[in-house]
């Protein structure tokens, strides 16, 4: 069964204006239909490969503040509707919210981004999923007949659709395939690991050829380590090590954690809080991204947002739920569970 974008918008529709009859004064829904490919490694082996197809239905209903879920897994009108009016239901019966104020309001324009759905993936068979796999594997092994080889390689394409009461009605088509290898290397005692992936929204961007390789050599390189004396000094950061410490600086930045006392960027707002090179922009607009996309979960339209700029911290990320909580706009940073969801670090 196939799953075009007018089906899918028809059918999460159904589901919103269901909601609304049965009660609630806010709802949104997303609906998605695709394919996914997988094939997991484990001690340098396959240890299974998945073929899988399907889609499913996600309604949020809102009464009073108050939130009820629920979802489907069939894709028609007469489930759609059902999972409509449970939700509905729920959010009756939920603790209201008085800090919730709307969800958005459609835009009047939304950005089209290159590149984020590549056909060829959809029509992929997986035999080139296991071949990618094996001869990582072989790679691997190729540096260090030693090393323990473990990960996977995936492959996706699906079309998703975001309604909701107010009248957003969006669809767009998504593609992904990526892979990654953790080699281990142990030499009597000492032990050494590394990890290493590629990934792409289209084929010609995807060229994991080496990965298994570079993960091995790394890996030995770990072989020997030895403690230091604590003092300051200069570190060179990998890409890996940068984008989990400048990912969690963005993921701090999220509005939630701020107003709910949680995060360590509270009250840092036009302050310095890195050093004068550090600037910080969240792109979702970058063509070919891999977390580039127009609009954010709840259908705000995506675009570039500085979060630090030499140094200084210039905005929160917010949803509509914390945006209207704040008195200010949201800045595309949504999801449906009311979190901030960053996406390109540059």
């Amino acid at each position: 069964m196939n799953m075009d974008k007018d089906t899918l918008l028809n059918i999460a529709q159904a589901a919103c204006d269901a909601a609304i009859s049965n009660g609630a004064e806010f709802a949104d829904v997303s609906a998605g239909y695709g394919s996914n490919l997988s094939v997991d490694l484990e001690l340098s082996a396959i240890k299974s490969c998945d073929s899988r197809q399907g889609g499913g239905i996600s309604v949020r209903a809102i009464y009073k503040g108050g939130t009820g879920w629920s979802s489907a897994d069939r894709l028609t009108v007469d489930s759609a509707a059902e999972a409509g009016k449970k939700a509905a239901k729920l959010a009756r019966v939920a603790e209201p919210d008085p800090d919730f104020v709307a969800l958005p309001a459609p835009a009047h324009q939304y950005p089209h981004v290159e590149g984020l759905a590549d056909t060829r993936i959809a029509e992929m068979d997986i035999k080139k999923l296991i071949e990618c796999s094996l001869s990582n594997v072989d790679g691997a092994l190729a540096v260090c007949p030693e090393a323990v080889v473990q990960g996977g390689f995936s492959a996706r394409f699906g079309c998703s659709a975001l309604v909701n009461a107010l009248g957003i009605s969006l669809a767009d088509d998504g593609s992904y395939i990526g892979g990654h290898i953790m080699a281990v290397v142990r030499q009597g005692d000492d032990v050494g690991s590394f990890y290493d992936f590629d990934a792409a929204r289209v084929l010609d961007d995807f060229d994991p050829s080496a990965v298994g390789a570079n993960a091995a050599k790394e890996a030995m390189k770990f072989l020997g380590a030895r403690k230091i004396e604590t003092k300051r000094m200069p570190v060179i950061l990998g890409p890996l090590a940068s984008s989990s410490i400048f990912g969690a600086v963005v993921a701090n930045a999220d509005a939630e954690g701020i107003q709910r006392s949680r995060s360590f960027m509270m009250n840092r707002l036009g302050k310095k809080i890195a050093s004068d090179v550090v600037t910080i922009t969240d792109n979702p607009l970058i063509p070919r991204g891999l977390s580039s996309r127009g609009w954010d979960h709840e259908g705000v339209p995506s675009k570039p947002l500085v979060v630090v700029e030499n140094g200084v911290l210039k905005s929160y990320l917010y949803s509509s739920y914390t945006a209207g909580k704040a008195g200010v706009a949201s800045t595309g940073h949504g999801t449906r569970g009311g979190g901030a969801t960053p996406s390109n670090v540059n």
